[in-house]
């Protein structure tokens, strides 16, 4: 359904736009009640302990995705950015990220390669701020998501971040861990010391400008860099030189030209992309469905996480194996491919099964109001007299249907437990019992 898009999911069963892949595979109904029923745990076995945690019920999932993210190998550049799981339900785990092409829903902050590959992530579920050391005061936001996804990187590591992030402490404290840090920085983050020129100033030195200061200590160095705008940056790895030059867009001569680029920000641009291609990989097949329910959103949100990186790392085993670009599956071809081998029930050790057959899911009791059902025939005779079994099950308002007593039109929201019809139980009309006792009117 990713990669097959219809505006309305029935047209997957509908005859003028039938797709045997997904229709074949189980019924309209059947997918809609599997849906709506879809989750990871059994509430009943959850303590309330384990019901603290905000995304318990999803976290079976959610462990098993980042099991699979912690075992990928570290490469020397990574980066850390935000991820939207989209949803505009109700949840009080949502977030509101502008700039964002999803700016509402669930914030999952990412431990990512050059490449787009997830090597870590943390899902946002309030401020949990960790110690700050001996100054004393404790970490930021940025600064603890950021000491908490670095924990599994090897010394030496370049970690690259945005401005989100990016604190002096926090450059230092990756610095005592044998990790160099490199992000943009908020101008009221820039310490004092290091008097850099202001924005007007830097502007009147002309595009390509760079200035560079770096702290009594030698430990972290501040770049600002005249582009369209001034831009700020922090390190402890990279500098001005050695610099270069690059390609912009001048409206004036309408032209491009040569601009001056310090070594930070060609670092900064090489390696900082791996979330947000990670994110655009994900939206070009993204597994939509209309649903309420955060909890669902989430657990497709992660399937495609989880199909990113393994195509990922198929591309990876195809580079080493000389297999050329060409000759390569496109996301596309892998997504359908996946999907086709898990319709036809293949598992991962060679096992089949049948996806078509008996499931351990059962089926409620009793009509669905949300579905459009035939109507009920009426029980024979003998079975309907039995009045000593049969009891009434009320219905609210919006899942009145019509009384099934022959000659009554009426809509009511009483239901015989026994029959499974609906028949009118009140003083003026009293159908559940004439239909039951076999009254004349019967």
């Amino acid at each position: 359904m990713s990669v097959l898009k219809f505006p309305w999911i029935r047209m997957y069963w509908s005859q003028p736009t039938r797709i045997a892949a997904v229709a074949d595979a189980f019924t309209r109904d059947r997918f809609h009640f599997i849906r709506g029923h879809l989750k990871v745990v059994n509430d009943v076995d959850v303590t309330d302990e384990q019901k603290k945690d905000r995304l318990w019920k999803v976290r079976p999932l959610v462990e098993s995705v980042r099991s699979g993210c912690l075992q990928q190998e570290r490469p020397p550049q990574v980066s850390i950015d935000e991820q939207m799981i989209p949803f505009t339900g109700k949840t009080t785990l949502k977030q509101y990220v502008p700039g964002k092409p999803h700016p509402e829903g669930l914030k999952n902050f990412v431990l990512a390669s050059p490449r787009g590959l997830v090597l870590d992530f943390e899902v946002y579920q309030g401020k949990k701020l960790d110690d700050g050391g001996a100054e004393g005061k404790p970490w930021t936001v940025g600064e603890s998501v950021v000491m908490r996804l670095v924990q599994t990187l090897v010394p030496g590591t370049s970690v690259y971040f945005d401005r989100y992030f990016t604190t002096s402490r926090l450059l230092e404290q990756l610095e005592a861990r044998g990790l160099h840090g490199t992000g943009t920085i908020k101008k009221n983050l820039v310490p004092k010391e290091a008097k850099l020129p202001t924005e007007r100033e830097l502007a009147k030195r002309g595009r390509g400008t760079s200035v560079c200061a770096v702290r009594s200590d030698d430990a972290v160095a501040f770049t600002a860099w005249q582009d369209r705008k001034m831009i700020l940056l922090g390190s402890t790895e990279h500098g001005v030189e050695p610099s270069d030059t690059c390609k912009r867009y001048q409206k004036t001569s309408r032209s491009y030209i040569d601009v001056t680029r310090p070594a930070v920000v060609k670092a900064y641009n090489a390696n900082m992309g791996g979330v947000d291609l990670n994110d655009r990989m994900i939206a070009h097949y993204r597994s939509g469905a209309r649903t309420r329910k955060w909890t669902v959103k989430t657990i497709l949100h992660f399937f495609d996480l989880s199909a990113v990186n393994a195509w990922l790392l198929y591309q990876q085993d195809a580079e080493e194996a000389g297999i050329k670009g060409a000759e390569m599956m496109k996301f596309l071809q892998f997504k359908y491919a996946l999907a086709m081998q898990l319709l036809k029930g293949i598992s991962s050790d060679g096992s089949s099964h049948s996806s078509s057959g008996s499931s351990d899911v059962e089926e409620p009791d009793g009509p669905d109001p949300k579905k459009r059902r035939r109507a009920t025939v009426p029980m024979p005779s003998p079975a309907r007299l039995r009045s000593g079994k049969h009891l009434p099950k009320c219905h609210p308002r919006k899942e009145f249907k019509r009384c099934r007593k022959p000659g009554c039109h009426q809509q009511t929201g009483m239901e015989c437990r026994r029959c499974k019809i609906f028949l009118c139980c009140r003083p003026d009309r009293d159908c559940f019992h004439q239909f039951h006792e076999g009254g004349s009117n019967v």
